[in-house]
């Protein structure tokens, strides 16, 4: 019988916990006390089962998922996949992130809901992008949204909302997927502490483009700039370009011309600056048609 390593039982207590934006004396209110969530969750003391049994409830968990933690081989294994899949959906590997899904489907330390949660967004994704079926994409995604005990907004909900918003905007539904980004960063902006401010850049600039999809191109400029303004505060280079690029187009559609290409000028420079080429060949074609022509050919651009 494999050792047990109840320090690794207090990490994902302590995880959970903060998902559900709980304080030690939240968590042991009846349960125990503060100083023993605290010794728990540091290793240096192993919970009775009744303590453990009565922690796991208020958290939402199975206390066979903390077992399975401290027997396990690999205590980062979740993260490890995790990681991938998110370096996956980066590159828009989505055979691979299915491949990943299927092999671990029956695993049993996915199977706890917070983990659950990120497994059927990946899954929502491949419904979309491999099979083209938006309506159980969708149906999956709001599963997700919904799977877990916790009533609160987190910043990986914001994420899976920037996701849905992206699915209503490729499939040209503007006015849905605008709804969605404005209500994810109104809840966005009442976290006390925002850990990623990566997810709240994306889902500005999802509503940007949505926006202007809507040719709402003062309001989508609005955002442009909010956007900017943010990756500058916090010294983020998180869709800074696109963010650029995307105010230039709409002051391009609003006849202003010389702002426009000035701002796509930023853009190319960020997007030269931070290698990402095939993003800097559309801004540089484009600035060269515009330069020529007075107008530009509208190429795909996400």
């Amino acid at each position: 019988m494999k050792n047990m390593d109840f320090s690794r039982v207090g990490k994902k207590i302590q995880e959970l916990r903060r998902y559900h934006s709980m304080t030690q004396s939240d968590l042991a209110k009846g349960i125990c006390t503060q100083a023993q969530v605290s010794k728990i969750e540091n290793g240096t003391i192993i919970p009775y089962s009744n303590t453990l049994f009565q922690i796991s409830e208020r958290l939402g968990a199975d206390m066979y998922y903390f077992f399975e933690e401290a027997r396990s081989d690999r205590p980062d294994y979740v993260e490890e996949v995790f990681e991938h899949l998110k370096e996956l959906r980066f590159n828009h590997q989505y055979e691979e992130i299915r491949s990943i899904l299927q092999h671990e489907k029956n695993n049993p330390l996915f199977q706890h809901s917070y983990y659950k949660q990120y497994m059927l967004w990946h899954k929502s994704i491949c419904l979309y992008h491999l099979d083209r079926n938006t309506e159980e994409a969708v149906q999956v995604i709001n599963e997700a949204l919904s799977v877990d005990d916790n009533p609160s907004f987190t910043e990986r909900k914001g994420e899976m909302m920037n996701t849905l918003a992206v699915f209503y905007d490729l499939e040209k539904d503007y006015e849905k997927a605008s709804e969605i980004c404005k209500k994810a960063l109104s809840h966005f902006h009442s976290l006390k502490r925002i850990k990623n401010i990566s997810v709240e850049l994306r889902l500005i600039y999802t509503l940007t483009k949505s926006l202007t999809n809507q040719e709402h191109f003062d309001s989508s400029v609005f955002w442009c700039e909010k956007g900017i303004k943010r990756c500058i505060d916090t010294n983020n280079m998180y869709v800074f370009g696109e963010l650029l690029y995307q105010k230039g187009r709409n002051l391009i559609f609003l006849g202003k011309q010389d702002e426009g290409t000035k701002s796509w000028s930023k853009a190319l420079a960020v997007f030269e600056i931070t290698s990402q080429k095939h993003l800097a060949d559309i801004v540089r074609k484009e600035l060269q048609q515009i330069n020529a022509k007075g107008t530009f050919e509208d190429l795909i651009y996400e």
